[in-house]
């Protein structure tokens, strides 16, 4: 059980994705570490009232799809005049093919949701925690967006933009007593890769539980660590990953991601 937090004691936070997985688990994790409150977003109302439910702490919830211009305006619309402390950017999804065979329009969702309305939500939260210095914003980015993987080229990408992004805004902001703090898991069990259209058998090694990371991903925040790499497997991973010359890198990547990159594993998408 997570320890109560100064930090976090009285907090209104918004967790975006909220409905299964991480951020669900991340939204139960902060009830249990001190937040005062938590605004629930997602597509399914009937989740996010099962993940309420789970909070210890009181809840509102707001469905509205991010992958949308109109969801992005609906949430940022519902938030105004709340005093949002933090905001979880969790809301994400994954695609697993060969670029040149998924449907452009479908990739193009995938950017929209993982890129933009992260950054507009980011943007319309971050200028009022300035002005109170004081507050956090977490982002979910991933493994996947320093190393790359061939047959998730355009969400590794999407990824990549993530991580570089917490990074540089960390950086600039760092005068304020405002957290940006990024969390880069590696695969974890959730509904992920059935959403993505990846069979887990294709990539399975190293597996950790939401709830594993939801904990790693609150002490790195509870600590003001700039990038939370869950499981020491990861670690080590990344670690070799980053010394290794890109061919070496590649190498791997491309046995890792074998199974989701092949043709003949990709001919119903």
């Amino acid at each position: 059980m997570s320890l109560s937090s100064s930090f976090l004691s009285g907090m209104n936070v918004v967790v975006t994705g909220a409905s299964d997985g991480i951020g669900a688990a991340i939204a139960v994790e902060l009830a249990r570490s001190g937040v005062e409150s938590l605004i629930l977003v997602g597509r399914d109302a009937d989740r996010l009232k099962a993940v309420a439910a789970a909070c210890a702490v009181q809840c509102r919830c707001v469905t509205a799809d991010l992958a949308t211009q109109a969801g992005v305006d609906h949430l940022i619309h519902e938030l105004d005049g709340e005093v949002v402390d933090g905001l979880v950017n969790n809301a994400g999804v994954g695609l697993g093919g060969l670029f040149e065979e998924l449907p452009i329009a479908t990739q193009d969702r995938m950017i929209y949701l993982n890129i933009q309305a992260l950054t507009q939500l980011s943007h319309a939260a971050l200028e009022p925690m300035l002005r109170r210095n004081r507050g956090f914003i977490l982002f979910v980015g991933s493994m996947i967006g320093f190393v790359g993987g061939p047959g998730m080229s355009v969400y590794s990408g999407t990824k990549g933009f993530v991580n570089r992004f917490a990074e540089s805004l960390r950086w600039e902001i760092s005068g304020s007593k405002v957290r940006v703090v990024l969390l880069a898991p590696g695969v974890t069990s959730t509904s992920f890769f059935k959403s993505a259209g990846i069979a887990e058998t294709n990539i399975r090694a190293g597996q950790m539980t939401a709830e594993e990371v939801s904990k790693a991903a609150i002490q790195g925040l509870l600590a003001n660590r700039p990038t939370i790499i869950p499981g020491l497997r990861n670690k080590i991973l990344l670690f070799g990953m980053r010394w290794a010359p890109r061919w070496v890198v590649g190498w791997v990547s491309r046995r890792i991601f074998a199974g989701i990159a092949s043709r003949s594993s990709n001919s119903s998408n």
